[in-house]
């Protein structure tokens, strides 16, 4: 019995708090954080960048000219691509985080397709099923993947988060299509993979006249594979503009799910199309840990061990090769133990297991145990024998002690809560609705500005305890 786990991620349903609040006062400033370590980047002709293990680079300027294309290999961790500038980002090319094609069934060559890689930061596709009928096809990866068609249609996967997750922290990309089934002496066509994932974040400005995309990949077979879902764009700058092209959408086969794209500036004059319609902010949100403000303490979440054995660092998260073999004699169900920060204690936690062929199964976990700043979770796994399972784990949570103090914005309930903070200056506290809208704190009454430090600072006191 073998198994794979998949980092997992934490999205908001309703109130979350990303980081401990300490002020409700701050400057109109924004700093993307990159040191410029890595240079101009100025590439005359199309290019395919490595993405470091952090997935981070620091430029002082970017620049892809009309013509040229800019793609990325995707790093061990598989983490979306994060491009830093001290200075000007201009994009008259492309830039390219795109899912991979599935492929087409065959009545030769391999017995079965695997699924087609996501992009960098997305999920892969399902595999198509074997043409002997040995082997069904199996699920596309990632929260919102595809089912395989075993008795149902093949379907395109999804980006796997609620309507109101706009806000793209944590940012992650699409998941995969669903693999299909075989027929005729032919092995099934594999899904599409989901989009990738990048945020661009510059210090001055980012002008788009070219394209920048993270479409999810097409079902094999000119479709009759899953597509992936697209991926996710997050632009964030002092100011935006261009007449250019953001395309986030699903690949063809099965339906067509696209993904998100959030445009964040003092000065938002983007004039060019956007599929989807983007999530706008008129102020610029953390990138990373040394922008300004400041990505400090995000939710994380991760599987630590299956069955005891403890999960590698960087788990691969594929069918290819197990990240964690369970010796014979191992019975269901199987203990997966998951490991969370920075969440409230008794948070439950959805496991889904991908089997390498057959639809995928979701338990929840146990209540976690813990800290608020370090908690634990275990849930309970029937995995099948003699194949390769992969392990997605995600969640979300709520903080109900805020909800009743948060105001109205334009006639929307508030959603979501962002805080941050710049070492050495003040913090920021956002509120935003579903549909996007965003009301500063310290736009707000001060009697209301009062509700909400005692409700926080009561936070602090529990979470202490």
């Amino acid at each position: 019995m073998t198994t794979t786990c998949k980092p997992g991620w934490i999205s908001g349903l309703s109130v979350v708090v990303l980081l401990c609040w300490t002020s409700l006062v701050s400057a109109q400033t924004f700093s993307s954080g990159s040191t410029g370590a890595d240079g101009a980047f100025a590439p005359t002709a199309s290019t395919m960048l490595t993405l470091p293990p952090s997935g981070a680079f620091n430029f002082t300027t970017v620049t892809i000219p009309a013509g040229v294309t800019v793609t990325f290999t995707k790093n061990a961790a598989n983490t979306p691509v994060t491009l830093l500038a001290s200075g000007t980002v201009t994009v008259a090319g492309t830039i390219s985080v795109n899912g991979t094609t599935g492929a087409a069934g065959t009545t030769t060559g391999p017995l079965f397709n695997p699924g087609a890689p996501g992009g960098p930061g997305g999920f892969m596709g399902g595999q198509g099923g074997s043409r002997d009928g040995s082997l069904l096809p199996s699920h596309g990866h990632g929260p919102g993947g595809g089912p395989p068609a075993t008795g149902t249609p093949f379907t395109a996967g999804s980006y796997g988060a609620p309507a109101s997750f706009v806000s793209l922290l944590p940012l992650f990309g699409g998941s995969g299509g669903g693999g299909a089934s075989a027929g005729f002496g032919a092995s099934g066509s594999s899904g599409g993979g989901g989009g990738g994932a990048i945020v661009i974040a510059s210090s001055s400005s980012i002008t788009v006249n070219g394209t920048i995309q993270a479409t999810g990949g097409d079902g094999g077979g000119g479709g009759t594979g899953g597509s992936g879902s697209g991926g996710a764009i997050r632009l964030v700058a002092p100011q935006i503009t261009g007449a250019g092209t953001l395309n986030a959408d699903g690949g063809t086969g099965g339906g067509r799910n696209p993904g998100r794209i959030r445009l964040e500036a003092f000065t938002l004059g983007f004039t060019g199309s956007s599929l989807p319609t983007f999530s706008p902010s008129t102020a610029p949100g953390p990138v990373t840990a040394s922008s300004t403000p400041a990505l400090i303490n995000l939710p994380t979440l991760t599987i630590s061990a299956v069955g005891g054995a403890a999960a590698p660092a960087i788990p691969g998260g594929a069918y290819g090769t197990a990240d964690v073999s369970l010796p014979p004699g191992t019975t269901n169900p199987v203990p997966i133990t998951l490991t969370s920060a920075n969440t409230p204690v008794g948070t439950v936690f959805a496991v889904r297991l991908l089997t390498q062929f057959g639809a995928a199964t979701s338990v929840n976990s146990a209540a976690s145990t813990g800290t608020f700043a370090t908690a634990t979770a275990t849930a309970s796994v029937n995995f099948p024998t003699g194949q390769v399972s992969v392990l997605n784990a995600f969640g979300s949570f709520t903080l109900p002690e805020l909800a009743s103090l948060l105001p109205f914005i334009d006639g929307e309930p508030v959603d979501l809560v962002m805080v941050a903070a710049a070492y050495g200056g003040p913090s920021t506290l956002t509120l935003i609705t579903r549909s996007g809208k965003e009301l500063r704190a310290d736009a707000l009454p001060p009697e209301t500005q009062l509700k909400l430090a005692l409700a926080f600072a009561a936070l602090n006191d529990q979470a202490a305890r």
